[in-house]
């Protein structure tokens, strides 16, 4: 089996390569043209590459395979292109020829054409298609705030959702060229939203000194109002939680529960160390309740037994389950909105900053927890989903202060 992946592997690089070369060699109307000649027509200048196609197309497993080598294909181009601003156009023609309809007959090839077509046509039902379409929808899109549109249109907001909602569970290896892409645009946008906070915040602290006599105004990158945002600035990023920052409480909990420690005990210390942060009130008491029958039922077989990375891990996404959707299959997310209501939508983005500072490893899988989110209300008006904007403004704003990469301690220093 080893082999035959070797060889298909090097089979496929043929073709690659090739394509490789008439990227950075010749214009974009010229590259499209060839593109489409050799998956919809089985032509080439090179036969060597003909030949290769034409027995990947022929294999058994060529109906699965198939997809994969022309969505690669697909994003050697796009990155190419979209990192140069003139040849940009040139991406939404190449979605032209993956949607256009060919006639299944292959003329003068017969047979052989007439599969390669088939083969061409049957992409667009595919997941990876659908994702490639999305991927381009959002190197176009702009992110403007509109609450006749749906929620799916504000996509471009939100970098920590790319890789969830675009880059797929597969092999990495295979989908590198969209993974380039994704991590291209997420680091651009979120450098881009880190500057203008950071130019924000500056302005906003220099009016309130009544310093900003020749200064141009600075719009608020946010969709949160300027009370809110300067609410969860204080929240994220001041000494809110027994006179510490979440980070220096996070810092805290993790000395004072190393591993090793009894594991019925820890699970009772990340539940007061959740709550601790919470102001009292009924609210709260419902929710510490509920979080402690939680911990109750949480792993009871490990109960005696002491804790170790693995563990933590696995408690920490089961907690994030438990706060945000208990199912992944059916988007079940009562209790998000029960805490929500509670809470409101900025210390629910705390609760869950906490969890992921006592344990990084699990970051990624909130954000695919909320890209689930995202996708279930999708189609909704913005305006209809003004509570999970909320939440996800907030996230955007936590992870910038603790995860982002421009340094904006100094925000933290005004809000102190």
């Amino acid at each position: 089996m080893a082999a035959v992946d070797m060889l298909r592997s090097a089979d496929e690089e043929v073709i690659y390569t090739c394509i490789y070369q008439w990227v950075q060699r010749e214009a974009p109307t010229s590259v499209l043209e060839r593109f489409r000649a050799l998956f919809t027509e089985l032509k080439c200048g090179n036969p060597s590459v003909v030949a290769t196609l034409e027995q990947l197309i022929l294999r058994p497993e060529a109906s699965q395979r198939f997809r994969f080598i022309l969505n690669r294909s697909c994003y050697i181009l796009i990155n190419h292109w979209q990192n140069q601003s003139q040849h940009r156009w040139a991406i939404r023609q190449l979605v032209d020829i993956l949607a256009t309809p060919t006639p299944l007959r292959g003329g003068d090839r017969g047979k052989t054409v007439g599969t390669l077509r088939r083969l061409f046509q049957a992409f667009q039902g595919t997941d990876l298609y659908l994702r490639l379409c999305q991927t381009i929808a959002l190197l176009e899109a702009t992110d403007e705030p509109a609450e006749d549109q749906p929620l799916a249109c504000l996509l471009r907001r939100y970098p920590y959702l790319y890789e969830a909602q675009l880059a797929g569970a597969e092999d990495r290896q295979q989908f590198q060229e969209q993974l380039d892409i994704v991590h291209k645009l997420q680091t651009q946008v979120q450098q881009q939203f880190e500057h203008q906070l950071g130019r924000y915040v500056t302005y906003e602290y220099r009016r309130a000194l009544g310093a900003t006599k020749n200064l141009e105004p600075v719009k608020n990158p946010t969709m949160l109002t300027n009370q809110e945002l300067f609410v969860a600035f204080k929240l994220f990023g001041t000494k809110v939680d027994n006179g510490l920052t979440y980070q220096e409480r996070a810092e805290q909990f993790l000395r004072e529960n190393p591993e090793g420690q009894n594991y019925r005990r820890y699970k009772y210390n990340l539940a007061a160390y959740l709550i601790a942060a919470i102001p009292p009130s009924k609210d709260r008491d419902i929710f510490e309740r509920k979080l402690y029958q939680f911990m109750d039922e949480l792993f009871p077989q490990f109960d005696t037994q002491g804790v170790n990375d693995f563990l933590i891990t696995r408690t920490c996404s089961r907690l994030l389950n438990f706060l945000v959707i208990e199912n992944n299959k059916d988007a079940n997310h009562k209790n998000f909105i029960d805490l929500i209501c509670q809470l409101g939508p900025t210390k629910m983005v705390g609760l869950l900053l906490k969890i992921v500072l006592i344990c990084k490893k699990v970051k990624g899988y909130l954000e695919r927890l909320i890209c689930l989110l995202f996708n279930h209300y999708a189609e909704q008006a913005q305006g209809q989903v003004r509570w999970l904007i909320k939440v996800l403004e907030n996230l955007k704003l936590a992870f910038s202060l603790h995860f982002g990469i421009v340094d904006l301690r100094f925000i933290r220093q005004l809000f102190a």
